[in-house]
């Protein structure tokens, strides 16, 4: 098994539905395993300092109920904080189509999985789209968790997340094997379920 087999294996990846705020919504589900403590982990999804440190910095009312935003990447509402266990949060990036963001933690003999669901309201947003500039949600919130898992095991992160079309040799190979494995998700998942109303 090459290395960016072992990379693609460590991930689980499916579709849902789900209802959310917006509407009816496709839904993508990451899991995988962080071999770090479940109190380590939530620390660093929930403390404003340590998300700056992976991702960016949030700004807002940062509690249950409170508005935020992540510059350059969305504006919500934290609708649900149950430490360490789960956090959901209304997502609505740039391009303004809606979502819904909850990330679950459980704690296994000391490691912790991790389980991040995203719904949206619009139907293309799990792979690359090559007439938009913007992140898939599959691919990226796969590299959100791999700058995570970094963070957590204190390994040196470059400063600023950067577009996925800026992304160079390996990183960019990753991210599009990732994107491919969502396209095969996808499309099974298409296969059984009717198409749901909404902008593509």
């Amino acid at each position: 098994m090459s290395e960016l087999d072992v990379l693609l294996s460590e991930t689980e990846r499916s579709f849902g539905l789900r209802q959310i705020q917006a509407g009816h919504a496709r839904m993508l589900v990451i899991g995988r395993d962080l071999h770090q403590p479940i109190g380590e982990v939530w620390s660093a999804l929930s403390d404003p300092a340590r998300i700056a440190a992976y991702f960016a910095q949030p700004s807002g009312e940062l509690r249950r109920g409170g508005d935020y935003e992540m510059a350059g990447f969305s504006t919500g509402t934290i609708l649900r904080c149950d430490p360490p266990r789960m956090l959901t949060v209304t997502w609505i990036p740039p391009h303004g189509n809606p979502g819904e963001l909850e990330i679950h933690l459980a704690d296994i003999d000391g490691s912790t999985r991790l389980e991040l669901l995203y719904a949206s309201v619009r139907k293309k947003f799990a792979v690359i789209d090559p007439d938009a500039g913007e992140w898939a949600a599959g691919p990226g919130w796969e590299f959100f968790i791999d700058r995570l898992e970094a963070h957590v095991q204190g390994r040196e992160l470059s400063s600023n997340l950067v577009s996925w079309a800026q992304m160079e040799a390996e990183e960019r190979e990753l991210y599009h094997a990732r994107n491919a494995e969502w396209e095969r998700v996808r499309e099974e998942f298409e296969r059984q379920h009717a198409p749901l109303p909404g902008p593509e």
